[in-house]
């Protein structure tokens, strides 16, 4: 059986408003084309931070207690299981490709990594294009399984020129050109597309406090199986993803997941097969 592929694209900061077809008419395209999300939510507080914890974990903040960046996220996540230790028991790697990072960041990108049970971590590029580039690159590899990828330019921009600003809007667009190397995979791999928080709500250039405009995300899905011109209507979170990840590879979901597989997404005949023993 062939080896199933899974693309998870964290565009940081990008606000569902800006999906348009203008501003990043590729996301739109998809949007439009498979299966989305009227109304996803992350999780409080709406910080990266906290929301890759999550993500990564399948629990909310109550549960693992990760919203600062430090050297804490080490012991707390061997106490809990991670979707790339779940998916490393059955053989499937996790590989990391993110922007370029700081030299000085780089030891505890790559301790937080193998905490986290991903196999390898890939800093590439200035350009989100660059960084889908690399991550388009090693999606070549027979043996690829989960590729996260991490997008921070709308994030960078919202904090430095405000939420939907022209720099803003700009950088969306950019994320948008990866987003276009990314969906050539469609047809082998799952693309999942979502944001981990909004912004600007409060304040133009923040998105920390309690406000739906800063907890509203967007969540894409495309690829084999998913639903056609499908909209899901009802109750969705980011911790929902962390289950549709390994149930996609049919891996079980811990019990402790607060999420659930968003088995609605994808059409009845994969459903029924992911079902199967």
């Amino acid at each position: 059986m062939k080896t199933r592929k899974l693309i998870l694209a964290l565009t940081d900061g990008l606000r569902p408003e800006a999906i348009t077809p203008s501003v990043m008419p590729t996301l739109h395209a998809l949007a439009a084309a498979h299966t989305s999300v009227t109304e996803a939510r992350t999780i409080r507080p709406s910080v990266t931070v906290a929301a890759l914890a999550s993500l990564a974990t399948g629990v909310t903040p109550e549960t693992h207690r990760l919203v600062r960046p430090g050297l804490d996220f080490l012991p707390r996540l061997t106490r809990l299981r991670p979707v790339a230790r779940e998916l490393s028991r059955h053989d499937i790697p996790a590989d990391v490709v993110t922007a370029e990072l700081p030299l000085a960041a780089l030891p505890l990108a790559w301790a937080l990594t193998q905490a986290a049970g991903a196999r390898c971590l890939f800093p590439a590029g200035r350009r989100a294009r660059d960084t889908a580039t690399a991550a388009d690159w090693l999606l070549h590899e027979e043996n690829a399984g989960l590729v996260f990828v991490y997008l921070p330019d709308c994030d960078e921009a919202g904090h430095a020129h405000g939420w939907m600003s022209t720099p803003y809007l700009q950088a969306a667009g950019e994320i948008d050109a990866a987003l276009g190397i990314l969906s050539t995979r469609v047809e082998d791999a799952l693309l999942v597309v979502l944001a981990d928080h909004g912004g600007g709500a409060v304040i133009r250039t923040e998105h920390h406090h309690p406000h739906p405009t800063n907890e509203r995300i967007p969540l894409i899905l495309a690829g084999p199986g998913v639903a056609r011109e499908h909209r899901l209507e009802g109750p969705v979170s980011l911790l929902d993803v962390s289950a549709t990840i390994l149930w996609w590879f049919g891996v079980p979901v811990p019990r402790c997941y607060e999420g659930r597989p968003l088995l609605e997404a994808f059409a009845p005949a994969l459903t029924l097969e992911a079902a199967s023993p």
